[in-house]
């Protein structure tokens, strides 16, 4: 106990606590917070004595810390299999002491200033009709730390381009950006480098330089810190997901989120005796400025112009003008809208259009009449020479008005 009060002085400190503010959080004199802060006290020698669970202390402490009250003979269960072969009398007395220790740690709550943080977490809602298809669906969530003001977009991905999306949308949402903000161990967000350690990873990286915010990782067993963006979770749940009719599309969740969101922002907050949105134009006046572009969250992909003029992606062909025959170009698809477009290096080439079906073609009607004008131009001459003259064309010989029936799509 005493190593944690020392511990917490430390931090407090650093939080630019005074000396009177630091002993009325731990509700200590003056005088012992010089000490915490000056001292490191002497541990008196004790006689040591030996336990069958000294092996397995630290895998004991691990469940009780995440579940106090997690069950003893389950436990002991598990012990056994380590190799424990000891009683459970002995087990259930030190999990008792551990599960007091959690009780009873100092739990410090740390208001940010405004404009600071924003904390960030997922909530998987699961299967659910989506308009008239069966998906997967989630809820992104951002909340700022001083104001509690909470964003929510619902999509049917967790994929790196959509959480960096969803940023982009939240700061709209915003008008402005946070100083920082606080992950979990979302793997699209950091990953351990190669000695161990949990960086940022590029892609977030990059979005961060973009904005200008700076992205931390909070403490594992430390709920408080990121303890805010969970109880609006919480709140979700109970006061909007469990109202939620079946067969919505995510547009119309999120129209309704929005609205729901709207309502909670005008409710005085018991803490504060204020509301979110009284609280928000202060966070606001200490956020960062938008930039004056948007971070490109795009997803990237090499595509092919194959003989017949088009380029495949996810089972879908799509026509392109003739001249990109044997090219590679690249389309860039955004995560939530779904539209693409197609580049020649920077060039843009082609949109295309959001696509929900399988299987399908999707012709221009320039498009073909370009490919059959190059087909006459590349076959009509070789017609005239002997077979045994005839060389083989650049491109499919086939007669292009076999295309005439594809669906098309309108420029």
């Amino acid at each position: 106990m005493l190593e944690l009060q020392m511990h917490e002085a430390h931090l407090l400190r650093r939080q630019k606590y005074t000396i009177s503010q630091i002993a009325d959080e731990l509700g200590c004199s003056e005088r012992t917070v010089y000490y915490y802060l000056s001292e490191t006290p002497r541990e008196r020698k004790k006689r040591v004595y030996t336990s069958k669970l000294d092996l397995f202390k630290p895998f004991i402490d691990s469940v009780i810390e995440e579940t106090p009250d997690y069950n003893r003979e389950v436990l002991l269960t598990q012990l056994k299999k380590r190799g424990y072969n000891g009683g459970i009398t002995i087990l259930r007395d030190y999990a008792a002491k551990v599960a007091h220790r959690v009780a009873q740690k100092a739990v410090i709550r740390f208001e940010t200033i405004p404009g600071l943080q924003a904390q960030v977490d997922w909530k998987e809602i699961g299967l659910r009709d989506v308009g008239e298809i069966k998906m997967k669906v989630y809820a992104f969530n951002m909340i700022l730390g001083y104001s509690r003001t909470p964003f929510t977009v619902h999509t049917t991905k967790m994929d790196q381009a959509t959480v960096l999306a969803c940023h982009v949308l939240a700061f709209h949402h915003f008008g402005a950006v946070p100083q920082e903000i606080l992950y979990d161990n979302m793997k699209t967000a950091f990953i351990r480098d190669s000695e161990g350690l949990w960086r940022p990873n590029r892609h977030l990286l990059r979005l961060a330089n973009h904005y200008g915010f700076i992205p931390r990782r909070c403490r594992v067993r430390r709920p408080q810190t990121k303890g805010k963006v969970e109880r609006y979770i919480r709140t979700y749940e109970d006061g909007f997901l469990r109202y939620l009719e079946d067969g919505l599309t995510t547009d119309e969740m999120d129209d309704r989120v929005n609205k729901w969101i709207s309502s909670l922002m005008t409710k005085k907050l018991r803490d504060f005796n204020e509301t979110r949105e009284e609280r928000f134009s202060e966070d606001k006046k200490a956020m960062l400025l938008l930039p004056d572009t948007d971070f490109d969250c795009r997803s990237q992909h090499i595509l092919k112009v194959n003989r017949e003029s088009t380029v495949t992606h996810k089972t879908n062909r799509f026509s392109v003008p003739p001249k990109y025959i044997g090219h590679k170009l690249i389309l860039r698809i955004h995560p939530l809208e779904g539209d693409g477009t197609l580049y020649d290096s920077e060039e843009v080439v082609r949109d295309i259009p959001r696509v929900t079906g399988r299987n399908g073609s999707y012709w221009r009607e320039e498009d073909r009449k370009a490919l059959q004008a190059l087909w006459k131009e590349q076959s009509g001459p070789q017609n005239d020479r002997p077979p045994s003259e005839r060389q083989d064309p650049e491109v499919d010989t086939g007669n292009p008005m076999i295309y005439d029936g594809l669906f098309e799509v309108s420029a």
